[in-house]
């Protein structure tokens, strides 16, 4: 293993790197088993049996430690396993040296790793700041000898990420410690486990260390009206239960200096604003909740969230400086709208932010992952649409609101419209693409969709295949140039034949009506991408030849993808194909 650096001692910084030869400007590093006399040659002449000349030599060998020391930090990372790091000091005796004396390299202590290496980590680190991480479900080390190693070196934690659901014992760490240089505290349980054992207290009910500044729980209930997070940088809450709208509030209100925000489907706010809880949203929504001002804040996400305090926070916080934002508009109930209940005049002072986060957007994604799910992205902004009682018509109301409020530019902004599984019908289709700009359509569909007489993606394939009844002729999608669907079995291939035709037919017609270049009413398509593996439908291109070449003829020079291989139609298509 040796030979990685060459076969000889590392001797930096110790005197024994010399000139060799009366006219060599090479330094070579002094072999161990070699007895230099030097002689006119330039050449080592050492032990019997040895090849001097074959002794190479090691560039990395000249580099001053701290130089390599620095090398080692960028490449291996301060999360780099013990086993990994002591597999590193085996290598050669220069890079042993670098790792043994560098003891950032080890301050990555892990529940992964067992007891011993534990113990060979936290020895190594010497005094540097500890990153200490547990995960009960797949640790190495059982949480009563971990945390007992690492109790001695409370003052060197800096950070402390621990994930349990099945004992007290890890939690019980920073329940009654207070490590006074924790910067980052983080506490989860693993994803499909419950915590059962009530509320959770950390620092033994007292201020959180002034040094704090990032938070995150996921799923359990900690007590956060004692912690005071002056410092606080970054917040995220995930799936907690017990937390009040009240209490999110001051937190907020007692972090000026924030950055980050995160809050996802926090159990305690399930029922705020449900008839009953009117005069709590009142209270909160007059003087007993003043503005909060976060001129700090550059990346805000509120998901999951009842739509009543997704309002009632956008209305009091004020965060000019917003660089990213990503909201939820749940709609659970058929009273509620976008435009009643989020889009109001109490968050029009965020409308210059929201502005100058879709100012330099190049065009706008509109995802469905199912009828009762729609993202909006455009720029750094993303708002998600769901709930039981979602309609179509929210999606109208909330696109309408974005282009009265922050700039009727949008309209004219490409659009890319992915349906994943959609029941959507043409007329309401038509209906919603009529004022967008889609010139990408993405549509997938799954085999249970089958039975759907006029819901399907094929129905819709066809419905672009000819105008609209009006004069002069209309298309639906008339800037269309990319599609991407797996809709591929016989009767999909059909449909998709025909429109392309279709489109490109009426296009031509139109090119001789307007030689010169006028007006074109239909954009020809210049990109179709296809997909197998679904619905039993073949991956296989064989079974699709026919059919790719009469797609190709049709498409008169639009690219066609099938599998992520473009189709060429000749046999370097068909290795490529077999390749991928």
């Amino acid at each position: 293993m040796d030979r990685a650096c060459g076969e000889t001692e590392p001797v930096l910084g110790e005197g024994s790197l010399r000139p060799v030869g009366s006219n060599s400007d090479i330094l070579k590093p002094r072999p161990s088993n070699v007895a230099i006399t030097n002689d006119d040659s330039g050449h080592y002449r050492g032990l019997p049996g040895i090849d001097t000349n074959a002794v190479p030599f090691a560039p990395i060998q000249l580099l001053p430690f701290e130089l390599l020391s620095t090398l080692f930090k960028l490449c291996v990372g301060d999360k780099t396993p013990v086993r990994d790091l002591i597999s590193l000091t085996l290598v050669c005796k220069l890079w042993q040296r670098i790792v043994e004396d560098t003891p950032s390299l080890w301050c990555c202590i892990s529940g992964w790793e067992t007891a011993p290496r534990v113990r060979k980590g936290l020895a190594m680190a010497k005094d540097a700041p500890l990153k200490i991480m547990y995960r009960e479900d797949v640790a190495e080390t059982d949480p009563e000898t971990f945390f007992g190693e690492i109790g001695g070196r409370i003052t060197q934690w800096k950070s402390l990420n621990i994930t349990t659901g099945r004992s007290d014992l890890p939690m019980t760490a920073i329940q009654a410690t207070i490590p006074p240089n924790l910067e980052t505290l983080q506490v989860n349980v693993p994803w499909g486990q419950e915590w059962t054992r009530g509320l959770v207290t950390l620092f033994r009910g007292e201020p959180a260390p002034l040094t704090l500044k990032r938070l995150y729980v996921h799923q359990i209930p900690v007590v956060v009206e004692p912690l005071r997070l002056s410092g606080l940088r970054s917040l995220g809450l995930s799936r907690m239960p017990g937390v009040s709208a009240e209490e999110i509030l001051r937190v907020l209100r007692e972090s000026p200096a924030l950055e980050r925000c995160y809050l996802y489907y926090l159990r305690g706010l399930e029922n705020f604003g449900l008839p009953g809880q009117e005069q709590e949203l009142s209270r909160l929504q007059k003087v007993e909740t003043p503005n909060i001002h976060l001129a700090h804040l550059r990346s805000l996400s509120l998901c999951g969230l009842p739509v009543s305090f997704v309002h009632l926070f956008l209305s009091v916080i004020h965060a000019p400086n917003l660089q990213w934002f990503a909201v939820d508009c749940k709609i659970d109930r058929h009273a509620q709208s976008p435009r009643s209940e989020l889009f109001t005049a109490r968050i029009s002072h965020h409308s210059p932010t929201l502005t100058a986060l879709i100012k330099t957007a190049q065009n706008m994604e509109l995802v469905s992952f199912s009828d009762a799910n729609w993202k909006i992205s455009v720029g750094n902004l993303f708002i998600t649409l769901e709930g039981l009682a979602f309609k179509l018509k929210h999606l109208d109301e909330t696109l309408e609101w974005l282009f009265s409020h922050l700039g009727g530019h949008l309209k004219t902004l490409p659009v890319g419209l992915s349906l994943h599984e959609s029941e959507i019908n043409t007329s309401s289709f038509t209906q919603l693409t009529s004022a967008l700009k889609v010139t990408k359509l993405d549509l997938w569909t799954a085999s249970s969709f089958e039975h759907l007489p006029d819901s399907q993606p094929r129905n819709i394939i066809s419905h672009l295949s000819q105008p609209l009844e009006s004069r002069p002729a209309q298309w639906v999608l008339p800037h269309l140039e990319y599609l991407s669907t797996n809709v591929v079995n016989e009767d999909g291939k059909s449909r998709i034949l025909e429109m392309v035709k279709a489109r490109h037919t009426f296009i031509g017609a139109q090119l001789e009506r307007t030689p010169n270049g006028g007006d074109i009413a239909l954009k020809p398509l210049r990109e179709i991408r296809l997909r197998g593996g679904r619905n039993g439908i073949s991956r296989d291109h064989l079974s699709h030849t026919h059919f790719l070449i009469a797609l190709q003829n049709a498409a008169r020079g639009a690219e066609i993808w099938w599998e992520e291989v473009k189709w060429t139609g000749s046999e370097d298509w068909k290795a490529a194909m077999t390749l991928n």
